[in-house]
């Protein structure tokens, strides 16, 4: 899955890894020429500065274990192309048996008699007990449980394979839709869908035989809400799901994600939040478009962030260091993005890749401050390290045209010992505030509330 919003803070980390020493520049003759030294020696300074502070203070081994657990578990749910279907299927006749067994008649003058229906029942989508074991080789077999929850091996940095749980427990507060209950031979009979509107989510592994609790979520949903019905419309254009995890390995190391995303019309906002042991990290702000219309339901059902421009997003480091910048086509430039962070190539795909980068900077615009200096516009460079090739970031050569990437202009041993800490718990497939969010909306499609008609 291609989250774009996630590509933008990736930008921002891979942007200030390091591999080479300072470039070093004569002192231009020009007062312009000089300022934008000046400007340049400045930013670099933040940089390096904002990334020897983090290098020193920052662990992430806790949002590591929870990130590669959250990501595990989702790629083993999607080796079997009919996991979700089955567990929509199992789980719509569940509702249907406690529905059925509780058909009731409407009240003269409700709102659903208006609707013409003559009875309904209810099918409570925020009660549901299943314990999912899957193998690790897209088999699965199905418990019953107090909540919904999901068994998996899975191998972790600085944990080892071991076995991980998921537990989602739902709220008792609920939002209501109805629908026609579409069952056979029966006529004007209401289905009244209850939907959660929080859940929380609990991840464990079994560390030293001892079941230990990695990361602890909790995702409220907000629909809107009108004070003519009593029901609420899953095709109603605007919602949001606010998160917060806490993920810890012990009480020493401690890290902890505040997100929200937002749909009003076509427009969607998402603000995330990066806190360890107390000291704010980073914070996002990424404003995107969806290229077409569809519901609450149809986001869910086909993961909106993998097709959303972003038109404006906002990062900030340590509320020093800010890349802004935009982004169209934002599912092609998900995909060419997120590939050339995995895969370096071979100089034998230099030609491609030349046009790659031609590609992702005619799509983006990018720029690059620290403090009150002027912001500096940023480009993708092709980079070649031993016999391969990367892309990175790069800034303006104050002596020509050429981008010279970032890499090159700070020192080597504060970025390379900046990226350890990220290296993995940024990835794209990795960050946690997205795992969340795709496990999320995994979950929302097994629910029968969400299964297609």
């Amino acid at each position: 899955m291609k989250y774009t919003v996630y590509v933008a803070a990736w930008l921002c980390f891979i942007g200030l890894f390091a591999a080479c020493a300072p470039d070093e520049k004569d002192n231009p003759a020009s007062p312009d020429d000089q300022e934008a030294v000046v400007n340049r020696q400045v930013l670099i300074s933040h940089i390096e500065n904002d990334a020897q502070l983090v290098a020193d203070n920052l662990s992430t081994e806790s949002l590591n274990a929870s990130s590669q657990a959250f990501a595990q578990l989702l790629e083993m749910i999607e080796l079997d192309q009919r996991f979700i279907v089955n567990m929509r299927t199992v789980l719509a006749a569940i509702a249907q048996k406690k529905a059925l067994a509780g058909i009731s008649p409407v009240m003269a003058g409700s709102e659903l008699a208006k609707m013409g229906y003559l009875a309904y029942i209810t099918a409570d989508n925020s009660n549901f007990g299943v314990r999912v074991i899957l193998d690790g080789k897209g088999g699965s077999r199905l418990l019953s449980a107090d909540h919904q929850e999901f068994i998996f091996p899975a191998t972790v940095d600085g944990i080892g394979t071991t076995l991980f749980k998921v537990i989602v427990k739902n709220s008792n507060d609920y939002y209501q839709t109805v629908s026609d209950a579409n069952i056979p031979n029966v006529n004007r009979l209401a289905c009244i869908n209850r939907l959660p509107k929080s859940f929380t989510m609990t991840l464990t592994g079994l560390i030293d035989n001892k079941e230990q609790t990695l990361s602890e979520s909790v995702v409220k949903l907000e629909l809107p809400e009108s004070t003519e019905s009593e029901y609420v419309s899953l095709d109603a254009r605007s919602f949001r799901i606010t998160g917060k995890q806490s993920s810890y390995l012990n009480a020493q190391n401690e890290s902890t994600l505040d997100f929200s995303l937002s749909m009003e019309d076509d427009n969607m906002v998402l603000d995330y939040s990066f806190t360890c042991d107390g000291e704010n990290i980073v914070n996002n702000n990424a404003q995107m478009v969806l290229p077409k219309e569809s519901s609450f339901t149809g986001q869910m059902s086909m993961d909106a962030l993998n097709v959303a421009d972003l038109k404006a997003f906002t990062i900030r480091i340590l509320n020093d260091l800010t890349l802004t910048g935009a982004v169209a086509d934002g599912a092609s430039f998900a995909t060419n993005f997120v590939n050339v962070i995995k895969n370096r190539q071979s100089v034998d795909s230099a030609d491609a890749l030349y046009e790659l980068v031609e590609s992702l900077n005619s799509s983006c615009s990018l720029q690059l401050s620290a403090g009150q200096m002027k912001p500096e516009t940023v480009k993708f460079c092709l980079v070649q390290k031993d016999n391969l090739y990367a892309i990175e970031p790069g800034l303006k050569d104050l002596d020509s045209d050429d981008y010279i990437p970032v890499s090159q202009l700070v020192d080597s041993q504060v970025m390379e010992q900046f990226n350890k800490p990220f290296s993995q718990s940024f990835i794209p497939t990795g960050n946690s505030a997205s795992s969340i969010l795709r496990f999320y909306s995994v979950f929302m499609r097994m629910m029968p509330l969400m299964e297609e008609k």
